[in-house]
């Protein structure tokens, strides 16, 4: 994950003075870029909107991933015979619900007697060769390398720089521009998305890897040190408050597990900024996760006097009543949630009970 580089605390006072510097903070990025594209005497030299934030976008479903499978399978019917055909329909039976390969190329290749080499060429013809392009690549990366192969075969520093926006680790504008015209995954179509609305940040999991996109990082603006010193601090506070969010949300956005308590004073600690600074920026923000679409601030829960936060408590009472705990006293309860390590009174055992009886 990228480092972020540490500036010294920015002061109200002067963000007052940056043309309505702390109404631009709570803007959203839609509504920042409204605000932009209204002065003329600014130029914004990055104008493509990735379509995977809009809100209605749509990630593929099961129903489409059957008939894109049913399409794939066709196809290599024709491009392959004999064992070649089973191989390449065993590869295309551990794609996922995105066109991802998910399966183990060791495993295939000892079921079949073969190589891993002789798996993985099949598995290449497949992702270059059968429509949609890219279908059985491994992971993200090998997707978006793919497709800038294809649609830039001679500029690989381009390639290379793509990538490392992809990482976080560049802010090369062409790159940027590129990569918001790329496909995130090869089952995604154009029915999938719709234009409506837009997020301020994309939690992308490819099954291996977290990628974090925010919009404003596909927001380039000349003409104006005030207002691109303000869309930097936005971004860096925005990609601290992110970064925190996937260390301690990781659960729930992968699996939907409690929140763990998690503070926007944190934020502020680790960005360098004031507490009212951070409250400003993440407050209407929206993210698309794996989970759904949330606000940013449904992430930051206060941690309660037990240390952990509520949904995790609860989570933890609910448990033990389905299971050990079943027909016990709070005290009791109280006694067995403190062995486990969660320090909770019987009075507030008993609240949380209630809560969960309703």
């Amino acid at each position: 994950m990228k480092k972020i580089k540490l500036q010294p605390q920015v002061k109200p006072k002067l963000l007052l003075r940056l043309e309505g510097g702390l109404e631009l903070l709570t803007k959203t990025s839609e509504e920042l870029l409204q605000e932009i594209e209204k002065k003329p005497h600014i130029k914004l030299t990055l104008r493509t909107r990735p379509r995977w934030f809009y809100q209605d976008y749509k990630e593929p479903q099961i129903s489409y991933r059957e008939s894109e499978i049913k399409k794939v399978e066709e196809q290599i019917r024709y491009e392959f015979d004999g064992l070649d055909l089973d191989i390449a329909f065993e590869i295309v039976a551990n794609l996922d619900h995105r066109g991802f390969f998910v399966g183990r190329i060791k495993d295939i290749a000892n079921h079949y007697g073969v190589s891993q080499e002789y798996v993985e060429d099949i598995r290449d013809f497949i992702k270059r060769e059968i429509e949609p392009l890219g279908v059985a690549c491994k992971d993200l990366e090998e997707f978006i390398l793919l497709q800038l192969e294809e649609l830039y075969p001679k500029e690989k520093d381009l390639h290379k720089e793509v990538l490392e926006v992809l990482k976080g680790e560049s802010k090369s504008l062409r790159a940027r521009e590129v990569l918001s015209r790329l496909k995130l995954s090869p089952f995604e179509g154009e029915e999938t998305v719709y234009q409506s609305g837009s997020v301020d940040v994309v939690f992308e999991h490819d099954g291996k890897q977290w990628y974090i996109f925010l919009m404003d990082d596909f927001l380039e603006i000349e003409g104006s040190k005030p207002l691109s010193f303000i869309l930097e601090l936005r971004r860096r506070v925005l990609r601290v408050a992110c970064d925190l969010i996937l260390e301690r949300q990781e659960g729930f956005l992968l699996k939907g597990e409690p929140l763990k308590s998690l503070s926007l004073s944190q934020v502020a600690e680790r960005a360098g900024v004031s507490l009212s600074t951070v409250s400003r920026i993440v407050r209407r923000k929206y993210a698309r996760t794996p989970m759904g679409i949330y606000p940013l601030r449904f992430f930051f829960v206060r941690e309660g006097k037990e240390g952990l936060s509520r949904e995790e408590i609860l989570r933890a009472l609910k448990e033990l009543l389905e299971g050990e705990g079943k027909g016990k006293s709070d005290a009791e309860l109280s006694k067995i949630l403190q062995e486990k390590g969660i320090k909770i009174a019987r009075r507030t055992v008993n609240k949380y009970r209630r809560m969960l009886e309703r």
